[in-house]
């Protein structure tokens, strides 16, 4: 019945998009953000009509479906296309970001695909990434390029559209795009206090040629950018969240080596004048630093990991604002910098990731725990031994974002428990009510060919992507070191989960020296070059750090 439901409403949605079969129906563009949120705020397919409903109220519901399903009802249908195309294992294309560095692991470049029911565009099309660097005129901090698709697209592929110094802090947070992609939302930080932006880039004039050669957005630079600040007193801020409906940004901000934090409300984000909260109990002081914020638009509670290994949240429908008492423990004690959870909104269900704590908790961990984070919703499943290594997003499969509760599982990497802490993927099932099963299945895989220690290897966090021209389900991750007895540095690669976990780690990878920052996947196309994956390189190779694209066929 659900899928009957999908299929018919994909049929009427292409044929409204593209004006086929009703003459009165004006076609209209399907634009697709692809960022870090969508990996963090979920909204799967169910049985129950009610929460269907709710979720569908979420901008990000529909993003998501489009994503995963109307591409290929509505784009492979336009094009005639019989598969996805294919090219030999290798990186279509590597931008220097001259001096500056990818940020964190867990940042990801933004993509803006204008019309997911059309060819991919060379120039509507576009990736945008900040720079972890203090922006000079011989520096940007945030770069945006079109003209992405080798073979498809002519001239300079891919092409700066902007690069812009935007002040002299670092921008290595991930960036946030307002739905039609005109505006740009993140984060400044210089140490000592930070800002928050808005830019609408400039589309007119000089907007600066490649990341060494920037200019100032605005008149001052040539061009008709308008960059809005709001100035925050403390020296670190994470990514924000947009809530699209309410037009409001979230995030949390803290200072160097001091163990409280703030989490703050800016309102008039893309469709107004950016404003900090400061009535009604916002900002948020907090007794410990915070992860970046996770926004559940049914309950309206905005979710945050803490460096005391619990997840925590904040009503954001209250009238006035406070860290609610209920939280979910993961380890006991510190366990390093907080990583965002993963927000179920369909499910009611919060997922999370600890290393251990660093020696404060037992083991490596990935837990489940409901909107409410009732402590007997509490799952904690041991993926390993306690370690010092960063630790990273997990993801599940297609199966649970279509609502296939029998052949659903989460995917997350540990590492193998002995002192080598060899990088290893786990797979986990579920129970009656998505309950997350209390131990992973015995079956793993490592990702590296070694171990190395505490000084070892880690990964990027996971993303899962369902590819319908081929019936297959794959996750992508990057690795930092000891990647195989061939690439014997960082690299990235492809999965393919599609019948459960893979007896042997894919031979087709790309050396990425340091391994790589979160992987955003865009479009399914037989266009030449289209069908891609982006991420940042997180080590220097000889040319500085690299913004790259590799079509998907060319990690399968």
């Amino acid at each position: 019945m659900r899928g009957a439901v999908v299929a018919v409403l994909i049929v009427l949605a292409v044929l409204a998009l593209s004006g086929q079969g009703i003459g009165i129906l004006k076609y209209t563009p399907v634009s697709v953000v692809s960022d870090w949120t969508q990996k963090h705020v979920i909204l799967p397919q169910s049985e129950s009509i009610n929460a269907m409903i709710n979720v569908s109220r979420d901008p990000r519901y529909w993003q998501q479906r489009w994503s995963r399903y109307a591409v290929m009802a509505a784009r492979l249908a336009l094009q005639g296309a019989a598969g996805l195309n294919r090219r030999a294992g290798g990186r279509d294309w590597s931008i220097s970001l001259a001096t500056g560095t990818a940020g964190p692991q867990n940042t990801y470049p933004a993509k803006f695909t204008f019309d997911v029911t059309a060819a991919p565009s060379c120039t509507a099309d576009f990736v945008v990434t900040g720079i972890n660097v203090a922006g000079s005129a011989t520096q940007a901090n945030i770069v945006g390029l079109n003209n992405l698709y080798n073979g498809s697209c002519t001239g300079t592929v891919p092409a700066f559209m902007f690069a812009y110094n935007v002040g002299p802090g670092a921008v290595y947070a991930s960036v946030v795009m307002s739905l039609d992609g005109k505006k740009l939302a993140f984060t400044e930080n210089n140490g000592a206090s930070t800002y928050f932006h808005v830019l609408t880039y400039g589309t007119t004039g000089t907007n600066g040629t490649d990341a060494a050669h920037p200019v100032v957005p605005g008149a001052a630079g040539g061009n008709n950018a308008v960059d809005t600040k709001v100035l925050l007193p403390e020296g670190t801020t994470t990514a924000p969240f947009v809530d699209y409906t309410n037009d409001i940004a979230y995030l949390t901000t803290y200072d160097s080596g001091v163990t409280t934090g703030t989490v703050r409300k800016i309102t008039g984000v893309f469709r107004g004048t950016p404003t900090q909260v400061t009535t009604s109990g916002w900002p948020i002081a907090s007794s410990t630093p915070l992860s970046t914020p996770v926004r559940d638009s049914v309950s309206q509670r905005l979710f945050f990991r803490n460096s005391a290994g619990q997840v925590r949240y904040v009503d954001t429908a209250a009238a006035t604002g406070a860290i609610a008492a209920p939280f979910f423990t993961l380890t006991s004690g510190a366990d390093g910098p907080a990583r965002p959870p993963i927000v179920d909104s369909t499910n009611g269900m919060i997922y999370a990731y600890s290393s251990g704590g660093s020696g404060a908790g037992t083991y490596c961990v990935v837990g489940q725990a409901n909107i409410n984070l009732d402590s007997t919703s509490w799952v904690t499943v041991n993926v390993g031994s306690v370690t010092a290594l960063t630790a990273f997003t997990p993801d599940l499969n297609n199966a649970y974002y279509a609502g296939n509760l029998a052949n659903a599982y989460l995917y997350a990497v540990g590492n193998d428990g002995t002192s080598s802490l060899r990088p290893t993927l786990y797979r986990i099932g579920f129970g009656t009510g998505w309950r997350l099963n209390s131990t992973r299945e015995s079956a793993h895989l490592h990702l590296t060919a070694t171990g190395g220690g505490t000084g070892g290897a880690s990964t990027s966090p996971l993303t899962e992507f369902y590819n319908p021209t081929l019936a297959k389900d794959f996750l992508f991750v990057g690795i930092t070191d000891h990647c195989s007895t061939g690439v014997t540095g960082g690299c990235a690669r492809s999965l393919d989960i599609t019948n459960g976990l893979p007896a042997s780690a894919n031979t087709v990878i790309l050396g990425a020296t340091g391994g790589t920052s979160g992987i955003t996947v865009d479009n399914i196309s037989a266009q030449p070059g289209a069908a891609s994956v982006y991420y940042l390189t997180l080590g220097l190779n000889g040319t500085g750090y690299n913004l790259v694209k590799a079509t998907q066929a060319g990690l399968l």
